[in-house]
């Protein structure tokens, strides 16, 4: 009987351990993805959080690994502001008037940054957290990417991956604190498995 009481924990921690391998793999393989992606078209719904102000903007985004341009499609107000998104220095450069969203602890985090910002994360920063999450109905590889900003700061992307590896949503997290929460509504990639793949209407929970 001991040795049946003691074989069964042994299972348990063997299955434990294969999953967290699986999940692991499966991580590795959708940031692999990402490495290999040349463009793509983004939609979302970006939350700001600055102190107790909180303010929403509708994004479209066309991305490449060396630069973006990220444009607002809402409040109305601001429809029509753009920027480009230099994806290395990951400075702004305004087409036309200055995004008045303000920018946290003196970073490069931007409203207008967060998007393409959190892009790159997924195929440049460190995966240091994954584990399966539900969103909805929907069950998602959830993975937190840490990346190492200017003057050494610690910048956390947790992105959800749903169906196809596309994301459904992510948070920016900065000294302990989330800033952005992006919801991601319409996603197309150029450059993956040597084709063109489209999601359209993600959706947000």
């Amino acid at each position: 009987m001991r040795k049946a009481r003691l074989f069964a924990p042994m299972i348990s921690l063997g299955l434990l351990l294969s999953a967290c391998g699986a999940v692991e793999t499966e991580t590795l393989d959708i940031q692999a993805q990402y490495q290999e992606m040349t463009a793509a078209q983004v939609e979302a719904e970006l939350t700001c959080h600055f102190g107790d102000e909180v303010r929403t903007y509708s994004l479209v985004c066309d991305y490449t690994p060396e630069s973006s341009r990220v444009e607002v499609t809402a409040p109305e107000s601001l429809s029509g502001i753009a920027a480009t998104v230099d994806g290395e220095t990951l400075q702004l450069s305004y087409d036309d008037v200055m995004l008045d969203a303000g920018i946290y602890s003196g970073t490069q985090l931007s409203p207008m940054w967060a998007v393409p910002s959190m892009v790159q994360a997924m195929a440049e920063g460190y995966p240091l957290e994954y584990c399966r999450e539900d969103v909805g109905e929907t069950q998602c590889l959830r993975v937190t990417f840490e990346v190492t900003g200017e003057d050494d700061e610690k910048v956390y992307y947790a992105v959800w991956f749903g169906e196809d590896d596309l994301p459904l949503r992510g948070e920016i997290t900065v000294d302990g604190a989330v800033i952005y929460m992006v919801e991601f509504t319409n996603f197309t990639k150029e450059g993956w498995n040597d084709g063109t793949t489209a999601a359209e209407d993600l959706g947000g929970d």
